[in-house]
């Protein structure tokens, strides 16, 4: 007889860039999520409590399963449903300093894992966005399965990182994550424990210590000294065999332009018309910028003078700043009559109403962001804030909704590389 495996929960701790660009300094708060039931099969319905704990006045939230199952808003807890998962409709207030959110999920009818990914805001209520701090978070459940941790393996050498998991289902890991960790470089294919020990002024194989015992590796002519040799017309000149720091000698490609010792593959980008970490892109991400909202632009090169801002239009309904004031969907009337402007659209009134009590709900499987409770575990990331305010007007809600959902987008785009 096959005894159903229980839903397991863990949070694993992402840090994300969930609120930068609005929310960008060290912070305090955490993060909580209770499931109830505590066991939930395939196909089965779920509600969950989101706590965000730190002394706050109200916050807002946003968040996502990656289009897994089916997230629901329950009437009265300020939330509204989105293409992309829920966000809050305005600032709900804090109950003893916590603000939680209630909300339904239903699992797939297959046995699977889930990430609530987890964007959130705390305010103190001084309407100004010195008051709010941004956390991040990211829960994990499985469910119909024994739940295993993985380890983000972002060099595919088969050992992953001991600060970026994930629990999924026994057997069944996540794309591009390992069953053990430890890996102490996992952007080097060639390091991880047990790794042969080279020549190269690193510790291939994790054990804290450096070229002990090591084997000599290929080394090729390096004209600037900067440790990389050219990598544009690849292996120049007559090898020699040795360690890794030979003057005048380099084990690593990636200089595009051996005549500069500042030019080099892991040099800093900055703004000079140069490709400085020689990825085939000049000034990318560090032109600088003008104009405020939807009107923001990027200068064609380094001198602000030449940066032209957009022309703003008038403000919509659409979690944009089109007038280019700093204030996204503020202005009154953007709805029609009986509609209120949330989440970038208009909805009816009474749909955005919140539980005066702000009671919470009930659960079991929780994870906490202060340690392991119930089988889990997580961290979340938190910062002030200095741009947004989530205050107790509709346009700092929607400006504070804007900022979480571009963050969300941003961090699908980066994919694994950004060490959490």
């Amino acid at each position: 007889m096959l005894v159903p495996a229980v839903a397991q929960a863990r949070a694993g701790g992402i840090a994300v860039s969930g609120c930068e660009g609005c929310h960008g300094g060290p912070g305090a708060g955490k993060l909580d999520m209770i499931a109830s039931p505590a066991n939930f099969q395939p196909g089965e319905r779920v509600e969950l409590t989101l706590s965000i704990s730190g002394g706050y006045s109200s916050g807002g939230v946003y968040l996502d399963t990656a289009d897994i199952g089916d997230l629901e808003a329950i009437s009265n807890q300020g939330l509204t449903e989105v293409a992309s998962g829920l966000v809050h409709n305005q600032p709900k207030p804090a109950s003893d300093g916590t603000v939680q959110f209630r909300f339904a999920w239903v699992a797939p009818a297959a046995a699977g894992s889930v990430r609530f990914n987890v964007y959130a805001l705390g305010s103190d209520g001084n309407g100004r966005s010195s008051g709010d701090s941004g956390l991040d978070g990211a829960f994990d459940f499985v469910y119909g399965c024994t739940g295993k941790q993985y380890f983000l393996d972002g060099d595919a050498d088969g050992v992953g990182r001991d600060n970026y998991s994930m629990l999924a289902c026994e057997n069944a890991p996540p794309m591009t994550y390992a069953a053990v960790g430890g890996d102490c470089d996992d952007y080097r294919k060639t390091t991880f424990p047990g790794a042969p020990e080279l020549c190269n002024m690193l510790d291939d194989d994790c054990d804290g210590m450096s070229d002990e015992d090591a084997l000599p590796v290929e080394l090729w002519p390096d004209a600037d000294g900067d440790g990389y040799y050219d990598a544009r017309t690849e292996k120049m000149g007559e090898p020699k065999v040795g360690c890794a720091g030979l003057e005048g000698w380099a084990a690593y490609a990636g200089d595009c332009k051996p005549e500069d010792p500042a030019v080099h593959a892991e040099a800093e980008e900055v703004c000079n018309n140069i490709d400085d970490d020689c990825d085939g892109d000049v000034d990318e991400r560090v032109r600088p910028t003008c104009g405020e909202g939807w009107c923001r632009r990027e200068a064609p090169g380094c001198d602000l003078e030449y940066c032209m801002p957009g022309n703003p239009v008038k403000e919509k309904c659409n979690f944009l700043d089109d007038d280019c004031d700093g204030l996204t969907d503020e202005d009154a009337e953007l709805c029609p009559n009986g509609q209120t402007c949330a989440a970038g659209s208009c909805v009816d009134s009474d749909t955005v109403a919140l539980d005066p009590m702000n009671t919470p709900g009930g659960g079991s499987a929780a994870g906490s962001s202060n340690g392991p409770t119930n089988g889990g575990s997580s961290s979340t990331s938190s910062s002030d804030s200095s741009g947004c305010a989530l205050g107790g007007g509709a346009g700092h809600g929607a400006a504070a909704i804007l900022a979480m959902l571009s963050a969300a987008l941003l961090r699908r785009r980066r994919g694994h590389r950004s060490t959490p």
